[in-house]
């Protein structure tokens, strides 16, 4: 079997106008020691059948009972045999000399998590950072405790699992794998089971991914009760796991709360777009975990708290979401 230093885990499912431009962002590159995993989750359109048409020394295909992008992504960890392990969407790209890059990088390092760089781009061509905005500096050679500090006090939470590579046998000994259960926003909670087992941390800053918005049909352009619940579990989940009753377990516990923080003020912003019977569900969870947002570090954290404390969550989730449309 080929030693490769990267394997990029890319879940398929009906994305057939877009994945030629996906991988060709790939192939187009210098990409010698990197293994493509495509997995077909289950496709009703021809993405399996142009799978298939890619198929190579150093691209697998495999096809799948549809289980959903977790499934999809656990079965590509299944399989493959990198150094690092990287995951792509199917419908996003990476950033033009981002491999040779990140190759040269594996050569020089062991950490357990690199974080990466991140851009969003829109249909008519306009395009911004992702904005986790990560200094390097205050990453490399950090202590543990260092790198939650300086992560906790990030405009957002880095919670992307696109935005990453790991190391695979790190990933393999402690058995961290996506959620099986078809939940969404599941990156959240396996990125910060990651970063909480993680012993070595990295930041290489170039541009590396590139995140497609307001594609029709993605399920990460809607939101409804679906989509505010696995936001939902995120911060059950995480507050459980971190604090015992509402007191963090410990110093990286407390600045981990910060990201739990921001995962609720995106709650609060996307019940403005409920309709009004799921309303009712979403403000009894946003009430009983509004405990959480004492624990912001950012700037738009803090400013979410003071907004929701002084107008209420109703007025201040309009008032919120009309600042953002605006922006």
């Amino acid at each position: 079997m080929a030693q490769y230093k990267l394997s990029i885990i890319i879940p398929v499912y009906n994305v057939e106008k877009y994945l030629g431009e996906c991988l060709n962002s790939i192939l187009k590159q210098q990409h010698d020691g990197c293994e493509i995993i495509l997995i077909d989750d289950g496709s009703t359109d021809s993405s399996g059948f142009l799978c298939d048409g890619y198929r190579a020394e150093d691209i697998t295909v495999i096809h799948k009972q549809n289980g959903g992008l977790s499934s999809a992504r656990n079965a590509g960890l299944d399989v493959a045999s990198g150094k690092y392990v990287a995951f792509l969407d199917s419908d996003d790209r990476l950033s033009d000399g981002s491999i040779p890059s990140i190759l040269e990088w594996i050569d020089k390092n062991d950490a357990d998590i690199c974080f990466m760089d991140a851009i969003v781009f829109y249909p008519d061509g306009r395009s911004r950072s992702l904005g986790d905005c990560i200094d390097q500096e205050e990453i490399r050679g950090k202590s543990k405790e260092e790198v939650f500090l300086h992560l906790s006090t990030r405009p957002k939470y880095p919670g992307s699992a696109c935005t990453k590579l790991y190391r695979r046998d790190f990933l393999s000994e402690h058995g961290l794998r996506f959620p099986d259960d078809k939940r969404l926003s599941e990156d959240l909670g396996y990125v910060l089971d990651c970063m909480l087992t993680a012993e070595k941390f990295d930041c290489l800053n170039i541009p590396y991914y590139e995140y497609r918005q307001n594609r029709e049909g993605s399920i990460t352009a809607r939101v409804d009760m679906k989509t505010f619940s696995g936001m939902q579990q995120f911060v059950e989940g995480a507050s459980e796991k971190l604090c015992s009753g509402k007191i963090p377990n410990d110093r990286i516990s407390e600045y981990s709360m910060s990201f739990v923080a921001y995962e609720y003020s995106i709650m609060v912003w996307r019940y403005a777009w409920l309709n009004a019977q799921d309303k009712k569900c979403a403000k009894t969870v946003l009430k009983k975990y509004k405990w959480v947002m004492a624990f912001s570090r950012s700037k738009k954290c803090k400013l979410v708290r003071w907004l929701i404390n002084i107008a209420g969550l109703s007025a201040g989730s309009k008032i919120l979401d009309m600042y953002l449309r605006n922006k």
